[in-house]
């Protein structure tokens, strides 16, 4: 699992750097085309929105591998050793069971949009709500291989989602 979730942190930190990098660059063409050349770019504004959307989803992912995101712990922190590996076993299982039913939905969602267009691009839509069902599918890989870490052994530090 460990291999899975390593491999999953590379797609998503190289897909994001690229990301980055072409909502920089279609910004700033955006610009030129929009200030100096008086010919504004009808996709630019589309482009960035999906790509964002798609930044977001994977960021968030990598926020959960990485285990970044903000928690309140004056709770846990009265626990035991034993018991807040306990109670990260019990809410790990309670995240992995609604992210299982989120993907399920959004698997769902994506396969009804197959006929609609975006306005400006063109494209199919289910090629930026594809982010939805993605992101959490590599969420959920990343929480199950903690998951499993968990079980496996007691982690050395006590890290709350």
């Amino acid at each position: 699992m460990k291999t899975l979730s390593n491999w999953v942190e590379r797609i998503e930190k190289n897909v994001s750097i690229l990301l980055m990098a072409a909502i920089t660059l279609v910004l700033f063409i955006a610009v030129v085309y929009r200030y100096f050349l008086s010919a504004p770019l009808f996709w630019a504004n589309e482009a960035t929105i999906f790509m964002m959307t798609w930044l977001t989803f994977l960021g968030g992912s990598l926020g959960l591998k990485y285990k970044s995101q903000a928690s309140i712990t004056f709770l846990v922190d009265r626990f035991s050793v034993k018991g807040k590996r306990i109670l990260l076993i019990i809410t790990h299982i309670i995240i992995l069971a609604a992210l299982a039913l989120l993907l399920y939905l959004s698997y769902e969602w994506v396969l009804t949009l197959s006929p609609q267009k975006s306005s400006s691009m063109r494209i199919p839509m289910w090629i930026p709500y594809l982010s939805v069902p993605v992101g959490l599918t590599f969420a959920f890989i990343h929480l199950l291989d903690y998951m499993v870490d968990l079980i496996k052994k007691t982690p050395k530090r006590s890290d709350v989602l």
